[in-house]
């Protein structure tokens, strides 16, 4: 009799051991064949499409978009403007179109950026100059006398200028054109350049020879920063 039993339980635990195989081996076949299946399925069917660039684009235009106040209620003509940001800093033109103040407070942030990183600023010097600057832009040039060239040379008649700082750096002319552009096409940093100077010089000058060696401040490196800083203005579309 016991015997018999031990028979039965043997038989039904290799009974119970065996389907357990059998039921491991159908879920390892089952997961091969999902496997295969994949496999099987052309690359192409389980790419994520990406999304593809539009050739056919347009230049946004943020800084010179189409004007739609034709009152030019914003930037009226021969009306000073305040330039936001800059505490006691104004603005006029003769063109409404050009240059709003917001393009001008943008320039002025640009400019006091590079120039603190180049040169820096100690006690805020040129910051407080930006922040009672005037400026004037014109689509008139002027003719003056008795200027300088870049490299120092004397120009003792009349010369049309594109560009002016005076009033012991605290009002700046910029010549716009009779087309207007981009800021990075005018005078602006340059004329800048010599209000940073005539900062540090206690408003006696502002190096109007500017390479040249008959007054301080103004060196080769002021001229290349003046590049590098309408390099990033043009680079911004302004």
């Amino acid at each position: 009799m016991l015997q018999s039993i031990l028979d039965f339980l043997c038989l039904s635990f290799l009974t119970c051991f065996e389907f357990c195989v059998i039921i491991n081996i159908m879920s390892i076949f089952r997961n091969l064949c999902f496997l295969l299946l994949i496999l099987a399925v052309p690359s192409s069917a389980v790419e994520i499409a990406q999304p593809q660039p539009d050739l056919d684009y347009e230049t946004v235009g943020l800084f010179h978009r189409e004007i739609s106040n034709k009152g030019c209620e914003k930037n009226t003509p021969g009306k000073v403007h305040r330039i936001p940001g800059f505490r006691f800093a104004y603005q006029q033109t003769d063109m409404c179109e050009y240059y709003y103040p917001s393009h001008t407070a943008l320039a002025f942030s640009v400019f006091y950026i590079e120039w603190s990183v180049k040169f820096g600023d100690e006690n805020n010097t040129v910051k407080n100059a930006l922040d009672e600057l005037m400026v004037e832009y014109n689509s008139y040039q002027k003719k003056i006398s008795r200027i300088y060239s870049i490299d120092g040379e004397y120009r003792p008649g009349p010369t049309v200028i594109n560009g002016l700082t005076s009033e012991n750096g605290k009002y700046i002319f910029v010549w716009s054109g009779t087309m207007p552009g981009r800021l990075y096409d005018t005078s602006l940093v340059h004329e800048l350049v010599h209000v940073a100077i005539y900062a540090y010089h206690g408003g006696e000058h502002g190096d109007p020879d500017h390479e040249g060696p008959q007054y301080p401040g103004w060196t080769a490196e002021h001229t290349e920063f003046i590049k590098d800083t309408n390099r990033i203005l043009e680079d911004m579309d302004l």
